[in-house]
């Protein structure tokens, strides 16, 4: 029966592997992003009295 050997490759690989891990793990403990939806960020402007008449 064979032994098996890691070979340097292997190890280039699964250092890659942990390192994905460790950033998915850090994006995680991030709260969720803010889509802004049904979140009101600023009153509307008011409106004129008269739409189209210009007060200058």
């Amino acid at each position: 029966m064979p032994v098996y050997r890691p070979t340097p490759v292997d190890h280039d690989q699964t250092e890659y592997m942990r390192q994905l891990v460790r950033e998915a793990r850090e994006l995680l403990k991030q709260p969720p992003p803010d889509t802004f939806l049904g979140r009101k960020t600023m009153e509307p402007p008011p409106m004129e009295e008269e739409p189209g008449v210009d007060v200058g």
